[in-house]
């Protein structure tokens, strides 16, 4: 049977199974609908197309979903042994950097300095956001988690595989395109998007992790406890290491326009910045920091930018 037709019939099983179960009382269906539906769209789109670069490229993207799938499994054994599901904060970078070694492999046949640069821009992203957020989540479940744990009763321990686990993981194999364009460019020659990509990643880079080092630094001084940052990098915008997490993501799209079909993948950055700045995470920190600090936030939110450093509030 064609590989893409079974992962296809695999993916309905997997998805009627998702949505079937799924409790009645479940806040935000419609995430869980919509990213049910998006690989079974990939897999039809892939299944209706002839041998070319394009269905091989959908393929090979399709493959690694099996791959994070695998891993969603060990993240929620673990998160539920340990009974902190915190643990997919840590699995989040994790998974897409195995998925891009995994595409990476499966195209070889292609692979260059380019490719390299590819693989080493993700791995540094990685790495130090799995040993940060490990050292943020290990010690006890975080929010919201703790509070989904609560709400979802005796019904946690499965519900909790899709609630969490599976959502995330479809999330971030959409996110994960811009891999299996860029690795599937047969022979890339052109060097600017090489370049470009890299450039872009690095601002992002430099963003989030200056953001997070402040961040950790302002928590680590007894002094600080209940305050609000508001110096450094966390001066420009309120979420800068979000920001930064998405001009990550844009500079992997930039290496994915050396493919022909590369363009198509932009959905997948525009994604990252929409979930990151308005969506659930940005979304979740805003309504967060108004409850706990209600004046501090008011007034920080008056004088400094959302997610994008421009335009400044105007002063009063």
């Amino acid at each position: 049977m064609n590989l893409i037709l079974q992962m296809l019939i695999g993916w309905c099983v997997i998805a009627a199974i998702w949505l079937l179960v799924m409790p009645k009382d479940t806040r935000g269906k419609a995430w869980h609908y919509v990213h049910a539906a998006v690989p079974l769209v990939v897999l039809l789109v892939a299944y209706s197309l002839g041998d070319g670069l394009l269905r091989g490229v959908l393929t090979v993207w399709a493959t690694a979903g099996i791959f994070i799938l695998l891993g969603l499994g060990v993240t929620w054994a673990i998160g539920t042994a340990l009974r902190n599901h915190g643990i997919m904060d840590v699995a989040y970078p994790l998974l897409p950097f195995g998925a891009a070694c995994f595409m990476a492999y499966l195209f070889r046949a292609n692979f260059s300095w380019w490719s390299g640069l590819l693989l080493a821009m993700a791995a540094a992203w990685s790495l130090r956001l799995a040993f940060q957020t490990y050292h943020d989540n290990i010690g006890e479940e975080r929010q919201p988690y703790a509070t989904w744990r609560k709400r979802g009763g005796n019904s946690w321990l499965w519900w909790s595989f899709f609630q969490i686990h599976l959502l995330q993981g479809v999330l971030i194999w959409i996110w994960s395109a811009p891999f299996a364009f860029a690795f599937g460019t047969p022979s890339p020659q052109m060097v600017w998007p090489a370049v470009l990509g890299f450039l872009v990643w690095l601002v992002g880079f430099l963003f989030q992790s200056f953001a997070d080092l402040q961040l950790r630094r302002f928590k680590e001084n007894p002094a600080n406890r209940g305050g609000l940052l508001q110096t450094g990098v966390w001066s420009v915008m309120r979420q800068p290491n979000y920001f930064g997490e998405a001009v990550m993501w844009w500079g992997y799209f930039v290496f994915a326009l050396a493919n022909p079909y590369g363009f198509l993948t932009i959905v997948c950055p525009a994604y990252v910045t929409w979930f990151m700045g308005y969506g659930s995470a940005g979304r979740f920190k805003e309504m967060h920091m108004s409850r706990t600090r209600p004046d501090a936030w008011a007034n920080y939110v008056a004088r400094t930018p959302r997610f994008f450093p421009w335009p400044r509030p105007a002063a009063k």
